[in-house]
């Protein structure tokens, strides 16, 4: 399962991935959420909770569509998990890591520090009004 996390904002995004993601949980989402703030913003940032990800089934999702996907504006990504996950993920290539993004690696209790590296600097395309901080 993904859920968009309460802390989403704008240009910043965030998911938690529970157990194991379907085709289902990516198209209907995870994706559409990142292609609509990116057709707004332009450039955004990402943060996935990964806490309880335990993998994913996404054997029907079409290669092309995987190709085209990794080419999103990601600017910088947080990844919130488990020093374990934290080494399967740099051995493994998995959807929701994307090439050419500043990408951390945040433990679980290091969430606000990774919603500040997120914050931090971002400027929004020219006429588009910034989102507030939001507090955890």
């Amino acid at each position: 399962m993904i859920e968009e996390l309460p802390g989403s904002s704008g240009y910043i995004l965030a998911f938690r991935f529970c157990g194991e993601i379907t085709d289902e949980d990516y198209s209907l989402v995870f994706l559409p959420a990142l292609l609509g703030a990116i057709e707004q913003y332009g450039t955004i940032r990402l943060m996935v909770d990964v806490i309880d990800y335990k993998g994913e089934d996404i054997a029907a999702m079409d290669d092309d569509m995987r190709e085209n996907f990794r080419l999103l504006s990601i600017e910088r990504q947080a990844i919130v998990g488990s020093e374990d996950l934290r080494d399967e993920l740099n051995r493994v290539d998995t959807f929701f890591l994307f090439p050419n993004t500043d990408v951390r690696f945040f433990g679980a209790d290091q969430r606000r520090d990774a919603w500040r590296w997120l914050r931090e600097g971002m400027r929004p395309k020219t006429g588009v009004q910034a989102p507030p901080p939001r507090q955890h």
